[in-house]
């Protein structure tokens, strides 16, 4: 009785232990159709891929950069010091060139010594030679006055002179040269725009123009307006000519040799019928009595009018006639 109690307890025992097992092997299966069951639903794992192209060209350029500025600084570098040798030379350039010019001051201060000695003797020299000159001359003109001399007396026809009122040529001689007036060209010209240089007025009282050149000459004119009782008055106040170069025409020597411009004009003018006015300036009042002969000997009366520097030869209705002789 009592072993078959304890038999019955070893087989209780025993399904106990196996239901310990079993549920043991139900659970570890559990675990692995969970775990196999995550594992498919894992994501893969892939491995990391390599840069790309673009950003291994951005490295090599950033790369390149790098490496430039590095160069730019050590260039930078180098004229920076470049610099500080050459500022050290101009320095002592700038030395050299002060100590130069102090010896060459003192050089020139030692010449100027010597040509202020030199200047006073040429002077002294000077004034001896002047006193000598002077003395000779006087002798010269002692021993003359003690010498019977011979007069020549030059004379010009028709000494009375009288007014000239047509067939009058002008000559401008004016430093050494000799030119022709073309008066009578620039006063057709004038009377051809005379009716509109009037017409151009308008209000103004006074109209002033130009005309020319004309071989070498303008002639500037001026209109002036009068009121009368009539109504207005229009008339010519002024003309004057104005050379447009002080070269021009021929020098006096070159106008009296045959074949020159002068003579070529005065071929056209008889002797009978024009009267040469000469405006001379101080300049060349020399000229002038050289030309008057020669006009003279070819037949030709001439009147002179002087003229001051700076002025230029005019006309207007209250200025006098030429007189010739």
């Amino acid at each position: 009785m009592a072993r078959r109690q304890a038999s019955e307890h070893e087989a209780v025992g025993a399904d106990s232990f196996l239901d310990v097992i079993t549920n043991i092997v139900g659970i570890l299966i559990i675990l692995v159709m969970v775990v196999g069951e995550r594992a498919k639903s894992a994501p893969e794992f892939t491995k990391p891929a390599g840069p790309s192209a673009a950003m291994v060209k951005a490295r090599d350029e950033a790369t390149e950069l790098e490496h430039d500025v590095h160069q730019l600084q050590l260039r930078m570098v180098g004229i920076q010091q470049e610099l500080q040798l050459r500022a050290i030379e101009r320095g002592q350039l700038q030395t050299l060139v002060t100590a130069v010019e102090r010896e060459l001051e003192k050089h020139q201060q030692s010449l100027g010594e010597k040509k202020g000695a030199q200047y006073a003797v040429d002077r002294d020299l000077a004034i001896a030679k002047d006193a000598l000159n002077k003395a000779n001359a006087e002798r010269d003109m002692v021993e003359q006055a003690m010498q019977p001399q011979a007069v020549q007396i030059t004379s010009y026809p028709t000494p009375i002179g009288k007014t000239v009122d047509d067939n009058e040529a002008h000559l401008q001689l004016k430093g050494g040269r000799l030119a022709v007036l073309p008066l009578d060209m620039l006063v057709s010209r004038l009377r051809s725009i005379l009716r509109s240089s009037v017409s151009r007025m308008g209000g103004s009282n006074e109209f002033v123009d130009m005309i020319g050149p004309i071989e070498g000459f303008r002639m500037r004119y001026v209109i002036e307006r009068r009121d009368v009782a009539q109504g207005s008055v229009y008339e010519l106040s002024f003309v004057e000519f104005l050379p447009i170069t002080s070269q021009l025409g021929e020098p006096v020597d070159d106008a009296l040799r045959e074949g020159s411009e002068f003579r070529a004009a005065l071929a056209r003018m008889s002797p009978e019928k024009y009267t040469i006015t000469i405006w001379t300036y101080p300049d060349s009042f020399t000229d002038y009595a050289r030309l008057k002969k020669e006009l003279y000997e070819m037949g030709y009366a001439v009147a002179a009018r002087p003229l001051p520097h700076g002025m230029a030869i005019g006309a207007s209705p209250n200025g006098s006639k030429s007189s010739a002789q």
